[in-house]
């Protein structure tokens, strides 16, 4: 369940706000008894409520950076915390339960994938997909009128928190959220990316609020996620199509914020490889099996961040394209070395990831493909920012589409 921290270059002192949270989170983290646990939960719970409230965002990531760097068990047990915290806020007397909702959708087009305002009408559709498809009978959901981009979730936890009180109290008084679209940040235009619909459900204290959670009445049997997620595929995609022409997609499973965020930047990695595959072999007008892949680990502070990889045709050095495969969660490892002054050289691979971004290009049809045992650092370009990508023979490269294909070399991956 690790997550990495926001700022791993801080190390300073612990302020006198977050010695006695740290101090919680490992006190949690100790504990020897479900007894126990609950004791400590509960005070930590209680101690994040008001510094979410107070806007108190540089205590929380400074009280993670020190516990990523000394204590991995507690950094866990905080960041669940605070992620709990921030989703289902206390609206009331506390006889409603409310959780923060999204649903994402893994989306690739060779146009701009929409964002933005949706009508009301588009709200009411998917709010009624969403109620009979994915949530139980007693949750109350509502949807704000708008397509997030990743660009546009919030950035902060108090920010998060902030949205999920408001949208929690609009779910538990039953009444629509319009969101102010115009001081949004703009969406980047990739190839591939995410989209999510996001809002709040409320449910009676203690009651079921996803389909999962609640038994058939015909056999008294579970539906599986898979089953709910299955379901929502065939109602959503027909009515995201409308919104979003142009594009294929692919619906995930609705839950909570982070969980739900967590799950498609996992999935999407795959998608865009994917995508990747897809777009070459029709902007180039080339088979997979005439496309290169060059997979590299690029490090960062002692830690492999991310897998890049460049595509090139056969028989040319230039990478024409590139997708960034970012570790996320519990695929850092184990325990971070504080130590950063070493060799790239000397960091080690991950060879499930490795093994799994070979398995997927084998799996689109592409066979030429090499694994460098260089270790990269994080490289991209001075002119535009973009991320630099390996080549068969070790070289950073900048990824350019050739001069005479179809589409313009301003696309981006994902």
């Amino acid at each position: 369940m690790r997550r990495k921290p926001l700022n791993t270059a801080s190390r300073s002192k612990l302020s006198k706000y977050a010695k006695p949270l740290a101090n919680l989170a490992i006190l949690l983290a100790d504990a020897g008894s479900r007894l126990e646990r609950r004791f400590w939960k509960k005070k930590l719970f209680a101690a994040l409520a008001p510094m979410l409230e107070s806007r108190s965002d540089t205590t929380l990531v400074q009280t993670l950076d020190h516990l990523y760097s000394t204590n991995y068990r507690a950094y866990d047990e905080l960041a669940f915390a605070i992620e709990n915290t921030v989703e289902s806020p206390a609206i009331g007397d506390g006889s409603v339960d409310v959780l923060l909702l999204a649903a994402p959708i893994l989306a690739w087009s060779t146009y701009n994938i929409p964002s933005g305002k949706i009508d009301e009408s588009t709200v009411a559709l998917f709010t009624e997909l969403l109620h009979k498809n994915v949530l139980s009978d007693q949750a109350h959901l509502v949807l704000t009128n708008m397509l997030f981009s990743p660009d546009q979730l919030p950035e902060s936890y108090t920010s998060a928190a902030e949205l999920a009180r408001q949208l929690g109290q609009a779910a538990v008084d039953k009444v629509m959220v319009r969101i102010d679209t115009e001081n949004l940040p703009a969406t980047q235009s990739f190839l591939s990316d995410v989209r999510y619909l996001i809002g709040a459900i409320a449910v009676p204290n203690g009651q079921p609020a996803f389909k999962w959670q609640v038994e058939s009445h015909s056999n008294g049997v579970l539906l599986s996620k898979e089953e709910v997620l299955e379901n929502w595929r065939v109602v959503g995609s027909q009515a995201l199509q409308k919104i979003m022409p142009g594009c294929l997609l692919e619906l995930m499973l609705p839950n909570g914020l982070y969980n739900a965020c967590r799950e498609a930047e996992k999935e999407a990695r795959a998608y865009s490889v994917r995508a990747s595959a897809a777009f070459l072999e029709s902007a180039l007008d080339v088979p997979p099996q005439k496309i290169c892949a060059s997979v590299g680990a690029f490090v960062d502070r002692g830690e492999i961040e991310e897998y890049r990889i460049g595509f090139s045709l056969e028989g040319t050095p230039d990478v024409v394209h590139g997708v960034v495969w970012p570790l996320i969660g519990e695929e850092y490892g184990n325990e971070p070395d504080p130590v950063y002054e070493r060799d790239i050289e000397s960091e080690p691979d991950n060879p499930v990831i490795r093994s799994k971004i070979e398995a997927l290009l084998k799996e689109v049809g592409i066979r030429k493909i090499t694994v460098l045992e260089e270790r990269f650092p994080l490289e991209y370009c001075e002119d535009c920012g973009s991320p630099l990508y390996p080549n068969p023979e070790g070289e950073l490269m900048h990824a350019e589409l050739p001069e005479d294909s179809e589409l313009p070399n301003t696309m981006q991956l994902h």
